[in-house]
């Protein structure tokens, strides 16, 4: 039953989170006029009542369409919430439902705002990047301080015991150093592409994001989610590119590739590199 009353909260809270994503305009705070005024249809602008906010479900019924003008509903809606449901049903488990997965919860949350406002406007809101650093800085500390129950081996990393290959001394057990390490590798990847393309290749909103995401999970953690986020980026570009849907000189949203780098990271990254290594292991040894 718990399992159940989370998700269904979470999908409560994904209404919340379209509500910010659909109001939002570049320049803007994330938590600014959208907490204004209530819901409406964005075509006829008609007020929606209780039975037409009911998360998913109204999406459901209503053949995703509104009531009033007919208007086809965007899929964003029912999809969102049922993220924003996973999120609160599936990190609390991970983690034992301890008090921990709450900032992992908000943090997710928070991806998952990133990821359709960059799709959307091609654009990261500075506010949701300082919300995931002071999330990253909150992180460090409790992980530093011992706070949470990870091992003396992993101290954090979602590789796990695999994180000692990547410690080139002491110092990389630190997670101080190692988080700040994730958020400067990472941060300054991209500072340097921008540098080296002339504001091509990137652009500053991803040097924050790459920062705050850094900060979050730390190394080396941090450098699986670079590698990650351009294979991710490939897999989706190229085809893109083929088809001739994108050109080169085409804006393409990085932002989801490293959200959807992390969540890989986050809840795959151990069996990910483990694999790896025993594929080696087999095929030199």
């Amino acid at each position: 039953m718990i399992a159940l009353y989370l998700f269904v909260f979470g999908c409560i809270i994904g209404s919340f989170l379209n509500v910010l994503i659909l109001r939002y305009r570049p320049g803007e705070t994330l938590f600014g006029r959208q907490l204004l005024g209530r819901s409406h249809c964005p075509k006829c602008h008609k007020t929606l009542t209780w039975y037409e906010l009911v998360p998913v479900l109204s999406f459901i019924i209503q053949f995703g369409k509104c009531r009033s003008c007919k208007e086809r509903i965007s899929i964003q809606y029912p999809i969102v919430e049922l993220i924003s449901g996973l999120i609160f049903l599936i990190i609390p488990i991970i983690f034992n439902y301890s008090f921990y997965s709450i900032l992992w919860v908000i943090a997710f949350l928070l991806l998952l705002v990133i990821t359709v406002i960059d799709i959307k406007h091609y654009v990261i809101p500075d506010s949701a990047n300082i919300i995931l650093g002071v999330l990253g800085a909150i992180n460090t500390f409790v992980i530093w301080k011992g706070y949470v129950g990870f091992d003396d081996i992993s101290r954090g990393s979602f590789l796990k015991s695999y994180a000692l290959i990547f410690q080139f001394g002491d110092i990389f057990a630190n997670p101080l150093f190692s988080h700040v390490l994730g958020a400067v590798v990472i941060s300054g990847f991209f500072a340097s592409l921008i540098l080296v393309s002339r504001g091509r290749a990137m652009g500053w909103g991803d040097v924050k994001f790459g920062f705050a995401l850094g900060l979050l999970f730390g190394w080396p953690d941090a450098i699986m989610i670079l590698m990650l986020s351009y294979i991710f980026g490939s897999l989706i570009s190229v085809p893109l590119l083929l088809q001739r849907k994108k050109k080169m000189k085409d804006e393409i949203p990085f932002g989801p590739f490293l959200v959807l780098a992390s969540s890989t990271v986050f809840f795959f990254g151990y069996p990910i590199i483990k694999n790896y290594f025993d594929f080696i292991g087999r095929f030199f040894m």
